[in-house]
């Protein structure tokens, strides 16, 4: 209860801003201090990470851009409302990665790609992602299953749409339960954030 009690404290702190500062509170506060305080793996690709290791980037598995336009806002920079602070900084939609798959995915749909060619040429990790307008990426079929409830949970919680994924990401979510490493996840949001995410349990 006092996790929840310091992480709405720095929320309403940043309250009076436009941007991304509600985000940035968690992100500094919180994130890595308590969520991911010991050993842990990038969601992408499983790179490990230490205790004490200068940390990766966050992803926003539903990208903050489409949170900002699904309330109306020009952008995640212009974005004066306490429904995007809520949601831009909610601890069930926000995964470590690497920084290049981080801004490889960008605000791209996740999708399925036939054949198996991985983005980063010699990449061993099985991340792919199309080129051009209207490009997709598809993650390793492991956290298929996490992509799938953090994205379900963020469409049921905040009302947002689907952005025409939600068949697959159904499928996706039946296709790879929650492991022992999620449910510890959404345990430990609980004990943050004050709420579960209830795909995963």
């Amino acid at each position: 209860m006092k996790y929840a009690l310091v992480l709405f404290t720095l929320l309403l702190s940043f309250s009076t801003y436009a941007d991304d500062s509600a985000y940035e509170a968690v992100r500094e506060g919180v994130y890595w201090d308590q969520l991911y305080a010991d050993d842990y793996g990038t969601l992408y690709c499983g790179a490990a990470f230490a205790a004490g290791d200068d940390p990766p980037t966050i992803e926003h598995v539903y990208p903050a851009s489409w949170i900002a336009e699904a309330n109306g806002c020009p952008g995640r920079d212009d974005c004066p409302m306490d429904s995007y602070r809520s949601a831009s900084s909610d601890l069930h939609n926000l995964w470590p990665a690497v920084g290049r798959y981080n801004m490889s995915r960008g605000n791209q749909a996740f999708g399925e790609i036939p054949g198996n060619t991985p983005r980063f040429s010699g990449d061993t990790c099985d991340y792919e992602r199309t080129s051009g307008r209207g490009a997709i990426v598809e993650p390793r079929d492991s956290v298929k299953g996490d992509i799938a409830r953090s994205i379900l949970y963020m469409i049921h919680w905040y009302d947002l749409p689907d952005h025409d994924m939600l068949p697959m990401l159904i499928r996706w979510h039946i296709q790879d339960a929650p492991d022992d490493n999620e449910r510890w996840r959404n345990n430990r949001i609980e004990e943050l954030q004050g709420n579960r995410n209830p795909f995963v349990t």
